[in-house]
């Protein structure tokens, strides 16, 4: 429902300052997609966006009671930095990231659980358009990255859903909805 709200206000700012934006289409964006919520910075003179995003994924298995063997979360925030093919932000890119993951889940085989932090580096490859429904600061783009976590062992969790327990990353920017603003 969070995630609505904030939409529909930054929709609505993108809307009262689109003429303006769209000139410059530099500047800060907010974004949603598959992968979780996403902070941009496009830069048209440089070819460039910095993308931030954060994913929070829990999995309470018994609504509000603590289930010992089901319970499990994980936390993912990376930065990205992407330069353009040609010379407009509105367009394919290529670039790099870095990722920091959180897991907390039951340990395989053990009646026990763990907490673990990952860190990682890839490269990536997408797309990015603006101009969704003819408002020009509504932008889409899809993308994908692969690479690998340097630290801490892999496939140690019960749950094999967990997207940070394995020892490569793949990031998949599916459907990234977001606004400049």
């Amino acid at each position: 429902m969070i995630e609505r709200i904030v939409l529909i206000f930054f929709l609505s700012l993108g809307i009262l300052k689109a003429d303006v934006l769209a000139k410059e289409k530099r500047g800060f964006g907010f974004s949603l997609g598959l992968m979780g919520y996403g902070v941009s910075y496009f830069d048209k003179n440089k070819n460039t966006e910095i993308f931030g995003s954060f994913f929070d994924y829990d999995d309470y298995a018994g609504g509000s009671n603590y289930n010992f063997n089901n319970e499990q979360s994980e936390m993912h925030i990376s930065l990205h930095y992407r330069k353009f093919f040609k010379e407009q932000i509105d367009n394919f890119y290529y670039g790099g990231f870095v990722k920091y993951s959180y897991l907390d889940g039951k340990l395989k085989g053990v009646h026990k659980r763990a907490e673990q932090n990952k860190f990682g580096v890839g490269g990536e490859i997408g797309y990015t358009s603006f101009g969704l429904l003819d408002y020009p600061t509504l932008y889409w783009g899809l993308g994908f990255g692969l690479g690998a976590y340097f630290n801490n062992e892999s496939e140690i969790f019960e749950g094999d859903e967990m997207l940070g327990d394995f020892p490569i990353i793949i990031h998949f920017d599916l459907i990234r909805i977001g606004l400049v603003f």
